[in-house]
């Protein structure tokens, strides 16, 4: 794999929504006008890019296109701006809503120079500016650093990041540093221990005046939502110094996971990792901490007395609480604790509130020990008099059945979404439940009041639903489908900031979504993640394609179709290239890219696809009809040896033999290997292949046996490689009865195995030894790089693994 080259730069999308004034009555009788048209944008940004190479084709990140409803202008000044991933222009031409523009322009000829590039859309313009690097000395002679840890643009939680690298100098190392904070150094050639860079100057000196290698590492402190510039500055024994060696961006901004609007002071209130809030300005998107709770998990905002109203519970005792927003202050407002059957516990306790009666609606669930539904129970609270009743419960009666998702208030009503979709209206004075509609295949997670008194919106898996509640009837105002530019995962909250424009937040991919409640249109408002596009769900095999520097994800679905994604390594930005969902299976063995046919080969569990890179077209490889030869199903995984166009799949009910499929053909011959000739005996279960392509061998792990085995192509004899990788608990985590073996990828550069087992782990050919890297929870799949370091998938994201600090860091989600 060829080194990758990466540059640094971050899109942050800044939006404002556009207050529309509504003109009449509000009866239904009464038509609506249509919304005035708007091709001036809102305001976008390209982020500089420094230390480029002069002369160099220089790519800015992707900005969205928002706020406009018909086409607008675009234009270009010294440069070159491409649409939807297309070709580069630089003609003028119209673009429309959520359109994805990319500019680009010829660096500086000259060192320590900048270049600019002006795009135009709409009457709103942004410069793109990037800056050549500084000259080197004369003499070629100054120490030089990279970065292998973390990506050149990359995103953590982590207050405190090790950064590590890798420098080079003629005359020794006397001092390197990441923003100013000393790292420890030592030499790759020498068995040296790490030690200072303050002293580390005698023991780097070279007689020879040949440039050696060193290795490093620094912990630096990284600010909380902040965009961070890590940069290295190493010196040699000398006193030859190279202030700007190297440096990486790591992103810390955050999305909040609940979210309420402050009408009194124009902001909205949200909190972050369940404990932080913050004030945020719709304008800029600008935090301001607030003040800090134990754990939050909700929010509701009392504008009679300015103040945050929250619910929580510890053990079976719930309590409410407030948080006065002037003075920052938090204290217990009531406590209670329900009367409860024996083996009967409260798993959730959530509330929603009524400042105009001082009113909290608290809703607990109960689970019985053995039982796998939870009943509920609705308590009112009254904070003017401080009395506390239960108003409804599964108890009372049970029509409509009391199983309550989530809730509302509109106006002093109460409304909840209870069990078999139904929309419930709850009498806040006798606890009394209705049926309000019948919400036909729509799973509502979150609940907002609309506009006027008798509208809500419903948001979920299937999309965003506009209620009209003086019909009553529902409209799908926003429909998720599998090309949705930005679809949701696990809605945690909605909520509507203007009469046009419904916040809903998603946590799983650190997002929230602006949605335009006339057109159902969807744009980024906070986007935490890494890079434009699509977001991924579920991502469950990678590929990577050396001709190109490209990264390909298979996303195995969730709650959406099967789809191909390319991801840009140096920006992450992801582009899908085609929805793959064969009649809704998304069982699959493996992706592989195939360079003769410049495509990607996707392993299903009775076939083999083709996806052709230059359309997205797709084909049958083999099985469902194509080739001959053995049945497929069920294959399990596999590894592709694209020298021979040859796939070698596992099938675990074969017994000493994996499937060999010739990709040209679609041909299917049983690999059969006789387990006396080496020393493994009967090999059985096998569900992953890796191949080793320097060597010629390949490794299979076998999930009933809970062992690897190592298989020579051209002997065909086998042997045992691996039976046992022993975790901190004292746990053989390839053993069946504790985890299993899932998957195995081979690392040629670092001469080892990765094991995705119950943890994710690496065998060293070298030491014959075992190392936990992760849980398995967190990695779907993972893939080695020349550098040393692996690219992991997980649930809604692409990151980085460093195996010798263990930490990680987002790079595309």
């Amino acid at each position: 794999m060829k080194q990758l080259l990466f540059a640094s730069k971050l899109g942050l999308l800044l939006s404002t929504a556009l207050l529309l004034v509504a003109c009449g009555g509000s009866s239904d009788s009464d038509p609506t006008p249509p919304p005035a048209t708007n091709t001036q944008p809102n305001s976008f940004s390209f982020s500089a890019q420094s230390g480029v190479e002069p002369g160099s084709t220089i790519t800015s990140h992707s900005i969205t296109v928002s706020g406009i409803n018909a086409a607008a202008a675009i234009s270009i000044q010294n440069g070159e701006y491409s649409v939807n991933n297309g070709s580069f222009t630089s003609s003028s031409a119209t673009v429309t809503n959520a359109a994805q523009i990319r500019v680009r322009h010829q660096a500086s000829n000259q060192f320590s120079s900048s270049q600019t590039t002006t795009l135009t859309i709409g009457g709103v313009s942004a410069d793109f500016i990037s800056t050549t690097r500084s000259q080197p000395p004369a003499t070629g002679t100054a120490p030089q650093a990279s970065v292998i840890f973390p990506w050149s643009q990359s995103k953590t939680s982590a207050g405190k990041l090790t950064v590590r690298g890798t420098a080079s100098s003629r005359n020794g190392i006397s001092a390197l540093s990441v923003n100013g904070v000393a790292a420890s150094i030592h030499s790759k050639s020498s068995s040296s221990q790490r030690v200072s860079a303050q002293s580390f100057h005698a023991q780097g000196s070279n007689d020879e005046d040949e440039e050696e290698e060193f290795e490093w590492t620094a912990d630096v402190e990284i600010e909380p939502n902040s965009d961070t510039e890590l940069k290295v500055s190493v010196s040699d024994a000398n006193g030859t110094e190279n202030s700007d060696a190297a440096s990486v961006r790591v992103n810390t901004l955050e999305a909040p996971t609940y979210l309420v609007h402050d009408n009194l002071n124009q902001r909205l209130i949200g909190v972050l990792r369940s404990r932080d809030i913050v004030a945020i300005d719709p304008k800029d998107l600008s935090y301001q901490q607030l003040t800090t709770v134990d754990y939050i998990s909700e929010l509701n905002f009392d504008h009679v007395y300015n103040r945050i109203i929250y619910s929580n519970y510890d053990e079976n005792t719930v309590s409410l609480y407030e948080v006065d927003l002037e003075h920052r202050r938090q204290k217990v407002l009531a406590t209670y604790t329900p009367e409860l059957e024996p083996d009967t516990q409260l798993i959730m306790a959530s509330s929603v509130f009524d400042p105009i009666n001082q009113q909290a609606f608290v809703l607990l669930k109960l689970l019985k020990a053995d039982s796998y539904y939870a009943t509920d129970r609705l308590y009112q609270f009254n904070l003017a008099d401080d009395t506390s009743r239960l108003l409804s419960s599964s108890s009372l009666d049970d029509i409509p059945r009391m199983t309550i998702s989530t809730m509302v208030m509109l106006g002093s009503r109460l409304y909840a979404m209870a069990g078999l979709r139904q929309l419930v209206e709850v009498n806040t004075e006798t606890g009394e439940r209705n049926t309000v509609m019948q919400l036909q295949s729509i799973n509502p997670m979150v609940m907002a009041a609309g506009s006027v008194d008798h509208q809500l919106y419903l948001a979920g898996f299937q999309g965003i639903v506009k209620v009209d509640l003086a019909v009553p009837n529902y409209i799908m105002l926003s429909e998720e489908t599998s090309t949705t530019l930005f679809p949701t995962s696990q809605i945690r909250g909605a909520l509507l900031l203007d009469e046009d424009t419904l916040l809903v937040l998603d946590p799983d991919f650190g997002s929230v979504l602006k949605v335009d409640t006339q057109t159902g249109e969807r744009s980024a408002f906070v986007r935490s993640g890494i890079g434009s596009g699509r977001s991924v769900m579920m991502p469950r095999y990678l590929t990577f394609a050396t001709e190109s520097d490209t990264l390909y994800v298979l996303d195995n679905g969730s709650n959406a179709a099967d789809t191909l994604f390319s991801v840009d390594l140096t920006s992450g930005d992801r582009t899908m290239i085609a929805d793959i969902n064969q009649e809704g299976i998304n069982y699959h063995s493996g992706l592989f890219y195939d360079p003769a046919s410049n495509a990607l080969l996707v392993g299903l569990d009775d076939a083999i696809l083709s996806v052709a890179l230059s359309d997205g077209s797709i084909s049958t490889v083999s099985g469902m009809g194509v080739g001959y030869g053995p049945d497929l199903w069920p294959m399990t995984g596999g590894d592709f040896n694209s020298v021979e166009a040859t796939l070698y799949m596992a099938k675990p009910s074969l017994t000493n033999a994996i499937l060999q499929i010739d990709v040209a053909t679609g041909e299917r011959h049983l690999l059969d290997f006789d387990g006396s000739a080496g020393i493994a005996g009967v090999i059985e279960g096998v569900n992953d292949v890796a191949f080793d392509a320097e060597n010629l061998q390949l490794y299979l792990s076998s999930q009933s046996q809970s062992t690897i085995y190592r298989l020579d192509l051209e002997t065909l004899e086998t042997e045992v490689l691996l039976d046992k990788c022993i975790n901190n608990f004292g746990q053989n985590i390839l053993n069946v009865d504790e985890s299993g073996i899932y998957n195995i990828n081979y690392d040629a550069a670092g001469e080892r195995l990765l094991i995705l087992s119950g943890q994710l782990a690496s065998y060293d050919f070298a030491t014959q030894s075992c190392k936990i890297l992760g849980q398995r929870h967190e990695y779907n799949n993972a893939l080695p790089l020349e550098n040393g370091t692996f690219l992991t998938v997980g649930q809604g994201a692409l990151k980085q693994l460093d195996p010798v600090t263990q930490e990680q860091v987002i790079i595309s989600k």
